[in-house]
């Protein structure tokens, strides 16, 4: 089986290195196709490396004269998904939305939409220019994006990108991460299926298909990590249920499989009291808490007031994309450290790091989920300066355990200090850690990888080329 998988940059195979190997393993042929090749960021040694993996530079997007208006036309539709009811208390996610629509309409001249309300003389900006300019109802809102659906489903596919897709023959076309604001990716969707090949989508993170864009052409298979997305697929982007397979999430099977060191060895490498219980403070994105450094001062003075927590140790890892912000922290006091990543992707540090943590803190990361792998607690804080990239967002209520999930939530620092005393000294359900990792990771068995469950899904994606007939489109009439 020949397999094309189109990314749109090489860091977004990290959440798939061990599908793809699989998938060179067991005899087929991985070609990874990519338009931004960037010098700096390489692919991943792993793959570089196999005899049955290959990169090929391929169009970026469209090259004939649909490729302004779909553009557009795409960029709108993902914004209009944010004026649904289910996003009204997400104000962040809208602005973001607008502002890259802003881009696309005045192609890169402006980057926000700002006025001046005649009514009450007030400054607008973003997201209420946004929803004042399209002052529709939610009907007309519905019907707007149903009417862009109909003009999508009536665009033929790109003649460059279907050419390009030809040369390859692949039996089976994959393409992540597809829901970016105003991407170019539906292209190779909209091609495969021109040329009867079939086509999926493996979701590349847990807040993917309710923070970003639409799935504007519908892949033959969506490959999900749980039933919650499954949901999600179905719910937010129109797709039929039979289409989405529960696979489970391929990215964190390596972190299944790791071995921490002795505590003491750990304990001497960070300068640690390895008789003192350690809390570790999980960093979030920009786009979630974009200062975070101050917060988290507030928060080490907060919890140095409990006499439980005075003399704990603490580790502070910063996101790995806002790590320059850290460079500069002075820890007050000893037995507090910073602890840089040196991957993108959950590394060996990060587990040695949870797995000698008594208790884990976060505003809204992905690295919780890590935590709860690890079987550690972990609480948060309702941050008022940071609620759009937190409560403003679905994804952060799937982890709370008032919304059948394992993180303690607190309203401000002193509910919170008292959880966090209470969960270092081991006061916690661990078996509720366990349920939710099993239902959200690896919803086919707590101890069943999920790579093995994903390369058999794609391997049954290509068997749907047998017989199939490629669509009449306009491009072929």
């Amino acid at each position: 089986m020949r397999i094309l998988f189109h990314v749109t940059l090489m860091t977004m195979l990290r959440h798939f290195e061990d599908v793809l190997l699989s998938l060179a393993e067991r005899g087929h042929t991985v070609r990874i196709a990519s338009s931004e090749r960037r010098p700096d960021v390489a692919p991943p040694p792993a793959l570089a490396a196999h005899p049955r993996v290959s990169f090929v530079a391929c169009p970026g997007h469209r090259g004939d004269d649909w490729a302004e208006p779909i553009l557009q036309m795409r960029t709108m539709r993902d914004y209009l998904r944010y004026l649904e009811h289910r996003f009204d208390d997400a104000p962040k996610l809208r602005a973001r939305a607008v502002r890259k629509l802003s881009q696309t309409m005045t192609d890169g001249k402006y980057s926000h939409l700002v006025a001046r309300c005649p009514r009450c003389d007030a400054r607008l900006v973003d997201d209420e220019v946004g929803r004042m300019f399209l002052g529709f109802r939610r009907g007309g809102v519905a019907n707007i994006g149903r009417l862009f659906a109909k003009m999508e489903a009536t665009i033929p596919s790109d003649p460059a990108i279907e050419a390009f897709v030809r040369a390859e023959a692949p039996d089976v076309v994959l393409v992540t991460p597809l829901i970016k604001i105003g991407s170019s990716q539906p292209e190779y969707v909209k091609s495969a299926k021109a040329l009867g090949v079939p086509v999926g989508f493996p979701v590349f993170s847990w807040d993917n298909l309710s923070t970003k864009g639409l799935i504007h052409v519908a892949p033959d298979r969506v490959f999900v990590w749980n039933e919650q997305q499954k949901t999600e697929a179905v719910e937010m982007h129109g797709l039929p249920a039979d289409q989405v397979v529960v696979t489970g999430a391929p990215r964190f099977d390596d972190f299944f499989r790791m071995q921490a060191p002795p505590r003491a060895d750990f304990c001497r490498e960070h300068h640690l009291d390895p008789a003192q219980p350690l809390v570790t403070y999980l960093c979030s994105s920009e786009f979630v808490a974009g200062h975070e450094v101050e917060f988290v001062g507030r928060w080490l003075e907060a919890i140095r007031r409990d006499p439980a927590l005075a003399a704990c140790n603490v580790l502070i890892r910063p996101h790995p994309r806002e790590q320059k912000q850290w460079k500069a922290f002075a820890p007050p006091g000893r037995r507090v450290t910073v602890q840089f990543p040196k991957a993108m992707n959950a590394d060996q540090s990060l587990f040695d790091t949870l797995h000698h943590s008594a208790a884990v803190v976060g505003l809204n990361t992905s690295a919780q989920l890590e935590a709860g792998i690890a079987g550690k607690p972990v609480l948060t804080i309702l941050a008022p300066e940071f609620a759009g990239g937190q409560q403003g967002t679905l994804h952060f209520h799937y982890l709370l355990k008032d919304h059948g999930g394992f993180v303690d939530v607190a309203a401000d620092l002193d509910e919170h200090r008292r959880q966090l005393a209470a969960a270092v000294a081991g006061r916690y359900d661990a078996g509720i850690i366990r349920t939710f990792i099993e239902q959200f990771v690896r919803p086919h068995g707590f101890d069943r990888p999920a790579t093995p469950i994903m390369v058999e899904a794609i391997e049954t994606l290509a068997g749907l080329a047998g017989g199939r007939t490629p669509p009449l489109t306009a491009a072929h009439t």
